[in-house]
């Protein structure tokens, strides 16, 4: 009990003395920044940034700032502010910054029945508000991102609603938000009982994002939104192999199917929708190392690159990449069950939209991921299978598959020029 009461002590001090810092500062150093504010008239919702209406087209972002610029887009959304040299990146090109305080998810280990823990990350994240408020990228803040995917402690967004109402005191100049895994009635409500001080909702959808316009409004949500990220269907939503694995469609399905979202569903919606991030401008493993990344690995763009600048500036680019619309093994697409014999020979095509320039093939083969992990947490990239790979017509590639009996996937990658590419994959079992 005397050691509860000494935590809780010192957490009064820290208290007062941020609470003292918070004053000092807000009286004494006058905002740098810019002005954003919420504004709405009989179109509907509108963020301005300076006066001047700013609609939000944005992607999830640390690098390519070149070609995210050329691309059209105005604006990235960072996760924490652990990457912070990145707001001056973005000023440095006239882009705005969505800003994360990172509030660590129930699912992650953290227990928000635990008072010390809790006062320990907001002190520190108040600390962050502080430090940037008056940074002339900073567009919004976003408190927390998924707190909401698998959690059961309901007092998260207490500590989401302190974050909130502590940034409207010291910073009256840049709207708050938090970010949902996808919206349903329950989580509407808590946000709206729960967190009075929240601007903005942010919501990530995959293959929810569907219906988001019409679920906004059905589950009560009478304020703005931004789809926070977005993209193709997630690998939780894929049709999966009778073994297990799920099926990533192929780059070119994958680019048409992000166009078609920003145009019919994220643009058509003005009335509410602010905008939105793509996700993910550059590249991570989740189920495999191509499914939401716009960019491979080594930095190479996809179709992907070229569907968003369409998207935000209503004409392609004019060197286009190539774009994958089907992958075939032994003639059969990538929608079907693929079960080969070991060692036996295994012909690879593609059906492709070619705009021109000498193209590359590049295939690789590849352990199917066994990983478990959900909301994006970060997988452990998979180690390539050595593997010989023969032409086995002018548009065909063939391998013998593994003698060991497993999971496998292959990948093909065709590039333009050695720079602009697409891909696709195709999961496959080997049984004897």
């Amino acid at each position: 009990m005397v050691r509860a009461t000494n935590a809780m002590s010192k957490f009064a001090t820290q208290r007062i003395w941020l609470s003292a810092m918070c004053f000092v500062a807000y009286l004494t150093c006058p905002a740098q920044g810019t002005s954003v504010i919420l504004n709405s008239d009989s179109s509907g919702w509108h963020l301005m940034r300076n006066g001047a209406k700013h609609d939000v087209h944005g992607a999830g972002a640390k690098s390519h700032f070149d070609i995210l610029e050329n691309a059209g887009a105005n604006s990235i959304r960072l996760w924490s502010t652990n990457k912070s040299a990145l707001l001056d990146s973005a000023h440095k090109r006239g882009m705005t910054v969505m800003l994360g305080l990172y509030l660590r998810p129930e699912r992650t280990g953290m227990d928000y029945n635990d008072e010390y823990a809790i006062q320990g990350q907001l002190l520190e994240l108040k600390q962050e508000v502080l430090k940037y408020k008056d940074h002339p990228a900073l567009l919004l803040w976003g408190i927390g991102n998924e707190v909401d995917l698998q959690y059961t402690n309901t007092r998260v967004w207490d500590a989401v609603e302190e974050l909130a109402a502590f940034i409207h005191e010291v910073d009256p100049h840049h709207p708050t938000s938090t970010v949902l895994a996808g919206i349903d009635p329950a989580k509407i409500h808590m946000v709206r009982t729960h967190c009075p001080s929240i601007d903005v909702l942010g919501v990530n959808a995959y293959g929810s994002i569907e219906r988001l316009p019409l679920n906004i409004r059905r589950f009560g949500w009478e304020k703005p939104y931004l789809v926070t990220e977005w993209g193709v269907n997630g690998p939780f939503e894929a049709p999966r192999t009778t073994w297990g694995a799920k099926k990533e469609p192929p780059g070119g399905v994958k680019a048409s199917t992000r166009l078609r979202r920003y145009q019919e569903i994220i643009a058509a919606d003005s009335s509410m929708c602010l905008g939105s991030y793509c996700f993910l401008w550059g590249q991570k493993q989740e189920s495999t190392a191509t499914w939401h990344g716009l960019f491979l690995s080594d930095g190479r763009a996809t179709d992907g690159v070229d569907a968003m600048h369409k998207a935000w500036r209503g004409d392609w680019p004019e060197r286009r990449a190539p774009s994958i619309q089907n992958i075939r093994l032994n003639g059969l697409g990538w929608r079907k069950d693929h079960v080969l014999l070991p060692h036996s020979e295994v012909a690879i095509d593609i059906d492709l939209e070619d705009w021109g320039g000498e193209l590359r093939w590049q295939c690789a083969l590849f352990p199917e991921s066994t990983s478990k992990k959900t909301g994006g947490d970060r997988q452990q990239s998979l180690q390539e299978i050595p593997t010989t790979f023969s032409q086995s017509d002018e548009d065909g590639i063939s391998f013998l598959a593994p003698e060991d009996p497993g999971a496998y996937r292959i990948f093909v990658t065709v590039c333009r020029d050695e720079r602009t590419c697409s891909t696709a994959n195709i999961p496959f079992l080997v049984k004897r």
